[in-house]
């Protein structure tokens, strides 16, 4: 009987390994400061090495601050178990990503609302979507994905496809 149970151990310990076989782990980090609130598909995590975007349906409730990440790979997809979250989170490694910040008042969109941004370039609202939201010169992350940019204004839950004018 104890020979079963160890063959049995043995065989639970190898099928665990093999679940995670394909994934190769390439960094440990941290996110710099917090994260509260709904986690889901499309939602943005800024480390040292880059910036990755949730890609599977995902939905977690996180009050964290400074969490340390452990990265993972396999092909192009990437695997982030964050400290604090209740499962890992399946991203894509974003490539093309200017940080800047909107030149002035921002006050949401509307339709195909012009966006002037402090690096001198101009973007334009390509999708239909309004949403009103007051600040003044909102930090934004502008990134390809999937063929197509997309912008995210700092503390604005959506984020719009635009087009660059300039």
């Amino acid at each position: 009987m104890k020979h079963l149970i160890t063959i049995l151990l043995f065989a639970t310990c190898l099928t665990s390994i093999n679940a995670h076989s394909g994934w190769t782990l390439i960094d440990k980090t941290s996110i710099r400061g917090s994260i509260s609130g709904s986690i889901t598909q499309g939602y943005i995590f800024k480390v040292d090495r880059g910036f990755y975007v949730i890609n599977e349906r995902t939905r977690q409730r996180v009050r964290t601050r400074n969490p340390e990440v452990k990265i993972y790979q396999n092909g192009s997809d990437y695997k982030l178990v964050i400290e604090d979250f209740d499962e890992p989170v399946i991203c894509k490694k974003l490539k093309n990503v200017i940080e800047t910040q909107i030149s002035g008042e921002f006050k949401g969109w509307e339709g195909e609302t012009i966006f002037k941004m402090m690096n001198g370039q101009i973007w334009q609202q390509s999708s239909y979507a309004y949403t009103y939201h007051y600040a003044y010169s909102p930090n934004v992350l502008i990134y390809e994905f999937k063929g197509t940019w997309t912008m995210k204004v700092e503390d604005v839950d959506e984020a719009i496809q635009v087009s660059k004018l300039k």
